[in-house]
């Protein structure tokens, strides 16, 4: 990266120590690039683009499978700089590598997806047209992830599995996955999270399919109401429009695939789909609202991230917004939301 140029997703801290990057990112986040800058943004995707020097550059991708010719174009302005905005004098700061996930445990990718319809009754743009920035038009979810526990992975496989039988998955567990899992990103940019007491009903169920020597073959499958208070306002000004509830009720299907061999899980595939409303983001337009009378379809998806424990620190990919930015100080809530309700509650106004 130090050759070229950084294409990166927002992390959730920056190096304090490092002004050239502070300062690239502040330019970026306030939307006030130089001049002779670019926006930062690789527009029809959720990547920021600037060199090792802090330059901030530009790009676009013009249709959902276009993302390599959008880069090239990007390289391409990029080889065309001075060298001294490319790539810095001195480099200064801490180096912050990844987090390593729980020994034993397991690393879940999750990606959520808006499904609403654009006027053409597409769930996408046809190829060829500017993406726009429109959540709902957009050519991929966006991806986050859940961190398990050695103890929560092994709690899901019963010590002698038999086939029909059901059992719950831990409740802790499960409103892990809930409040943790199914924050839609795509629609809330990082603005808003669900509360400690969003769960409103639940339950999340595992049912054994299938039982041999090698493996224990699971249903997961279950249903949650979340909902949590949301305020509507204008963009960019933040003019207070009005109080609204943000609501997601679903359905989760899914399948887990245990090997008895290894001792591990080795397959999890985990679908939530159901109603969303209350506020969301659309782009340029700013903050719309989606009513109870015409809620929008929203999807997640769970899956197993193979490369978790076999990357070094320096290529994992990074915890979640959740996990690093809302939990950063106080990480004990992330493995207990039950817990993390008790302190919340203490802190409500009485």
């Amino acid at each position: 990266m130090n050759e070229k140029f950084v294409c990166f997703a927002p992390g959730w801290y920056i190096n304090t120590k490092d002004q050239v990057y502070q300062d690239s990112w502040k330019r970026f986040y306030v939307a006030k690039p130089r001049p002779e800058e670019g926006s930062g943004w690789l527009r029809g995707t959720n990547l920021v683009l600037m060199t090792s020097a802090g330059r901030l550059l530009s790009g676009t991708v013009k249709d959902r499978n276009g993302l390599a010719q959008g880069l090239q174009e990007v390289l391409e302005a990029y080889a065309k700089l001075p060298e001294a905005q490319r790539r810095p004098k001195s480099v200064e700061g801490e180096v912050k590598p990844q987090s390593a996930p729980p020994p034993g445990g397991l690393v879940l990718t999750i990606y959520d997806r808006p499904l609403g319809r654009n006027e053409e009754g597409r769930y996408r743009l046809p190829e060829g047209n500017d993406l726009g920035g429109l959540r709902t038009e957009a050519p991929h979810g966006q991806r986050s992830s859940l961190w398990l526990t050695e103890a929560e992975c092994k709690s899901l496989v019963p010590p002698n599995p038999q086939k029909g039988r059901t059992h719950n998955v831990l409740t802790k567990l499960a409103r892990r996955i809930w409040l943790y899992g199914l924050v839609p990103q795509t629609l809330w940019v990082v603005e808003e999270t669900w509360k400690p007491d969003s769960v409103r009903a639940g339950e999340l169920k595992a049912t054994v399919e299938e039982v041999s020597p090698q493996v224990v073959r699971m249903r997961l499958h279950g249903s949650v109401l979340l909902s949590g208070p949301g305020v509507l306002h204008e963009w960019p000004t933040h003019k207070f429009i009005k109080n609204v509830e943000n609501r997601y009720d679903a359905r989760l299907e899914g399948m887990l695939v245990y090997d008895r061999v290894q001792q591990r899980i080795v397959r999890w595939d985990l679908a939530a789909l159901g109603d969303f409303s209350g506020r969301w983001f659309a782009g340029h337009k700013g903050w719309i609202e989606a009513t109870p009378g015409a809620p929008l379809p929203l999807g997640f998806a769970f899956e197993l991230d193979q490369t978790a424990y076999e990357l070094p620190l320096e290529r994992r990919r990074p915890r979640s917004f959740i996990h690093a930015y809302i939990f950063k100080d106080k990480e004990q809530y992330y493995w207990d939301p039950e817990k993390w309700e008790e302190e919340w509650k203490k802190r409500q106004p009485r």
